[in-house]
């Protein structure tokens, strides 16, 4: 199935350069978690240079499987506290905070 050409899934989190161990490891079980559920694929993760942002991306074909697959494991990584989701369904978005009880 060819990647979609734009992310349906990204989180926006605050990254400090001292985290970048822990950020490979929570990108590693993200990937992991996505294969096995055969929800899509983690993209790139965007760092900015100034270290106090970064977004994960992630593709599929339905964002809310991709929630559904990586909500809990972000949702347990104490990086992603205060985090915020955005969902793409079509040309349709919706924005929420990791730890929104809309959003379980």
């Amino acid at each position: 199935m060819p990647r979609p050409p734009s992310p349906v899934m990204m989180v926006h989190f605050d990254y400090y350069p001292k985290d970048r161990t822990r950020l490979h490891a929570l990108e590693h079980r993200l990937a992991t978690a996505i294969k096995r559920a055969g929800a899509g694929e983690l993209g790139e993760t965007e760092l900015h240079i100034d270290g106090n942002d970064g977004y994960l991306y992630m593709y599929g074909p339905d964002a809310d499987k991709l929630y559904a697959v990586t909500g809990p494991i972000l949702r347990a990584s104490p990086m992603m506290a205060g985090a915020e989701v955005t969902t793409h369904h079509g040309a349709r978005a919706q924005t929420f905070g990791l730890t929104d009880q809309r959003a379980r």
